[in-house]
C-alpha cells in the first residue's frame, strides 16, 4: 500500500492506493498538523511520498521516515518517470511536476496540457514523447475576484457562479463576467495555440475550480478534455512507484 501526502496552499490531501489504484483520499485544514500525524499512524501502508507547495512540515517528515519501507521526499531531485526541461526546476512546482507525471500516466504517450485551477491557474505541457516543456502561472478565479476588490475603493467581492452573462448588467454580474470570461479565453487561447502544432493533444482540467472551466469549455473545443479531480495525487504515486521499482 502506498501513502501520498500532498500538502497545498490550503488544504492537505492524503491517499491511500493499491496496486488497482486510489482506495481512500482524506482532505485536512492545512493547520491540522497533529491531526494529520495520529491518522497517519493509524494507516497500514509499506510506501510514502510527501510533496508540498510551501515549507516542509518536519513532523510529516519524520513520522513517515519512521514509518515507510521507501519514503520520498520530492524535490526537483527526485527521479521522476519524465524528462524536466526547465531553465530553473528547483524552482518548479512540485505539484506542477506531479500533475505532469499524472497527466502521462492517464493519457498515455500523447502530448497533453494540464489546466490545474486553483489558487493559481497553471498551464502545464508535456510532450507525446515524455518531456516537461514548461507552462504558465496566472491568477486564479477567485484570486482575481478578490484582487478587483482588494485594488479598488468601490468594487464589491463577488462570489465565484457559473452562472453569468456575456455582458454584465449590473457592478456584480460586469466582474463576475469579465474574470469568467477572461479564464475561460484564456485556457481557450492555450487549447487552440497548442493544438495547432500538436494534432492528437488532450487536455485534462484539475484543481479546486477544475469542474466549473471543464463545463464550460466542453462546449467551446473539440479537443478532448478529461477533468480528473485527483491527478496530482495520483501524479505523485506514479512518482512513488517508479522509485520504489528503481
Amino acid at each position: 500500500m502506498n501513502l501520498i501526502v500532498d500538502q497545498g496552499n490550503t488544504s492537505i490531501k492524503i491517499a491511500l492506493f493499491d496496486e488497482k489504484g486510489m482506495v481512500d483520499v482524506k482532505i485536512f485544514a492545512l493547520s491540522s498538523t497533529e491531526e494529520v500525524i495520529s491518522y497517519i499512524k493509524g494507516l497500514n501502508y509499506q510506501n510514502a511520498i510527501y510533496s508540498t507547495s510551501s515549507l516542509s512540515n518536519n513532523e510529516f517528515l519524520a513520522t513517515l521516515k519512521e514509518n515507510s519501507t521507501t519514503f520520498v521526499n520530492l524535490t526537483y531531485q527526485t527521479l521522476i518517470p519524465i524528462k524536466v526541461d526547465y531553465a530553473t526546476p528547483q524552482t518548479l512546482g512540485m505539484d506542477r511536476v506531479a500533475a505532469a507525471v499524472g497527466a502521462r500516466e492517464i493519457c498515455g504517450e500523447v502530448s497533453t496540457l494540464v489546466i490545474d485551477a486553483g489558487t493559481a491557474v497553471t498551464y502545464d505541457y508535456v510532450t507525446a514523447d515524455g518531456v516537461y516543456k514548461g507552462g504558465n502561472i496566472a491568477p486564479g478565479i477567485s484570486m482575481r475576484l478578490k484582487a478587483l476588490n482588494h485594488f479598488t475603493k468601490s468594487l464589491p467581492l463577488v462570489e465565484v457562479s457559473e452562472e453569468y452573462p456575456l455582458l454584465g448588467v449590473d457592478t456584480n454580474s460586469a466582474i463576475l463576467s469579465g474574470v469568467m470570461s477572461g479564464v475561460l479565453y484564456e485556457c481557450e487561447g492555450y487549447i487552440a495555440k497548442i493544438s495547432k502544432k500538436e494534432a492528437n493533444l488532450k487536455v485534462i482540467l484539475t484543481g479546486g475550480d477544475h469542474l466549473l472551466l471543464y463545463n464550460q469549455l466542453k462546449n467551446s473545443t473539440f479537443v478532448p478534455l478529461i477533468d480528473e479531480e485527483y491527478l496530482v495525487l495520483k501524479g505523485l504515486n506514479a512518482i512513488l512507484r517508479y522509485n520504489v521499482e528503481k
